[in-house]
């Protein structure tokens, strides 16, 4: 009896000191991965790691403001794009909890001009709606008035103007959309009568103590909050967002919408938000439960998206990773131009992991990826995160210089050495985008032509290498490419929509 007292007596003792070695190891491991992302200027941000509400790391790289070498502190202030998703689910459950509303409301409901009557709330707030989204609705209109700036008051006469049919019948497939974000944005003014600003100040970031944290308010001229771009991956140069004339759709014309973007906010601000979540500090349990449980389609099955770590389902507003061996994951990434966010729940486990970047970061997914594994006691190199190279970048930068036989060359030589370069499908693709944004044609269609055979089984690489072919004169071989685009991805409708204009065209 008292041998079995002393085991037990160890085992607890030994899970205590585990436990409490846990968290400072995990610091350790943090700091080691993040000073090589230091070493190698490769980010620029913030970044916060915390268990049970507390900061086990936390720390900020390069600058705030290149042109007065303003460096970014943990106070500083970031776009968090599509993270902004998670704040707009929240105030639509609150009113959902008061009775405002329920969410298999049609939307025409309650504004009765919508033009998809069938399209539910539920629906918007689990991107099952079908509805076109912003590039389909305001592309054109912008190319026609380069100087207007859109806000959510333009979304309903657009789509009403456009005549776009749903991509699906509302609730039998899944496709991300903003526009539903703005539309529930609206909703919120509609039942609270106040400014969707307003109601995100009273009811979420002052209760949760984000007082840090707004919604960015649209207006004519330059951005509140200060980003930059890497002005052309294979060149290296960065520029700030406002003179960007590339992303000016999206960095000036479509950046007055409120609901899925805009919210301004620090790493610790979203850390309390986190911690006001997981208290119910916001939303009863069992709202929190159905907004973090994944949405069903019509057929019974749930929603599937390819999230941050492989296959995720989606809730109401956070992307739920179906691989639960690590614990409950719940997640949103964000992005606008200039900025970068990745905000991750661990519920099993109650840690944090918030990183948000205001320069589009190349090692910005890399660290994502590396600080969730660490997190998750998974495999990682956080060893050679400062010596990985990207294998693309170098291809591309040997490619605008010097031609693509010594381009493809180099990188036949390069692609076997994984110790040293990284490669990344979703990074050959921009590059070659890029070189098409900048005028470079033949580099351009040699990276994307690349990309169509490295990632085979990709419907993405198709359509990019597609829009190359058709902006340089190659009409017969772009309608191939975006018929097989359109034949992995039956929901690519800007694909179907060229493919139609070009081939009614003589």
């Amino acid at each position: 009896m008292k041998k079995v007292c002393s085991t037990a007596l160890l085992f607890s003792t030994l899970i205590f000191v585990h436990l409490q070695a846990y968290p400072q190891n995990l610091s350790v491991q943090m700091k080691k991965l993040f000073d090589g992302f230091e070493q190698q200027h490769t980010l620029n941000g913030n970044v916060l790691v915390a268990e049970k509400g507390k900061i086990l790391y936390s720390k900020s790289f390069g600058f705030a403001n290149l042109k007065d070498q303003k460096k970014n502190t943990d106070a500083s202030a970031f776009q968090i794009g599509s993270v902004s998703k998670t704040f707009t689910a929240v105030a639509i459950l609150q009113l959902k909890e008061k009775g405002k509303f329920k969410l298999e409301d049609p939307l025409v409901k309650y504004f009765p001009e919508f033009p998809y009557r069938e399209v539910t709330i539920q629906q918007l707030l689990s991107h099952t709606s079908g509805i076109p989204d912003k590039e389909e609705l305001f592309l054109s209109a912008i190319e026609n008035d380069p100087d207007r700036l859109f806000t959510n008051k333009d979304v309903i006469p657009a789509m009403k103007v456009s005549g776009i049919p749903l991509a699906f019948s509302p609730g039998s497939s899944w496709r991300y959309c903003n526009m539903g974000y703005a539309l529930l944005a609206m909703l919120v003014e509609k039942s609270s009568k106040q400014t969707f600003s307003d109601y995100l100040d009273t009811h979420i970031f002052r209760p949760a103590k984000m007082h840090h944290s707004y919604l960015l308010k649209p207006k004519p001229g330059p951005n509140q909050v200060t980003g930059y771009l890497i002005r052309a991956h294979y060149l290296g140069d960065m520029e700030s967002i406002d003179s960007s004339r590339k992303v000016r759709p999206w960095s000036y014309n479509m950046r007055g919408f409120e609901g899925p973007t805009n919210i301004i906010s620090t790493t610790a601000d979203l850390l309390n938000f986190d911690q006001a979540l997981r208290s119910t500090k916001l939303l009863k349990a069992a709202t929190i439960n159905e907004m973090l449980s994944p949405a069903l389609l019509t057929n019974g099955r749930s929603t599937s998206a390819d999230g941050e770590f492989g296959k995720a389902s989606y809730g109401l507003g956070w992307f739920l990773q179906s691989d639960t061996s690590a614990g409950k994951i719940v997640m949103h990434t964000g992005r606008e131009p200039g900025f970068f966010s990745f905000f991750l729940r661990d519920l099993s486990h109650n840690r944090t992991l918030i990183l948000i970047d205001n320069a589009e970061s190349s090692a910005f997914g890399l660290a994502c990826k590396e600080s969730f594994n660490l997190l998750s006691g998974r495999q990682y190199f956080a060893e050679n995160a400062k010596s990985k190279q990207s294998l693309f970048l170098a291809y591309a930068k040997e490619l605008f210089h010097k031609g693509a036989d010594q381009a493809i060359t180099l990188f036949n030589q390069l692609k076997t050495d994984t110790a040293a370069y990284y490669a990344a499908e979703h990074e050959l693709n921009d590059l070659g985008l890029e070189l098409l944004d900048d005028h470079h044609y033949q580099p351009a269609l040699e990276a994307l032509k690349l990309c169509t055979i490295l990632y085979p089984d990709s419907w993405n690489t198709y359509d990019s290498y597609a829009k190359a072919l058709l902006e340089t004169g190659k009409k017969e071989a772009a309608i191939l490419m975006y018929q097989k685009s359109v034949e992995m991805n039956p929901g690519n409708e800007p694909a179907k929509k060229i493919l139609s204009e070009i081939q009614s065209k003589p």
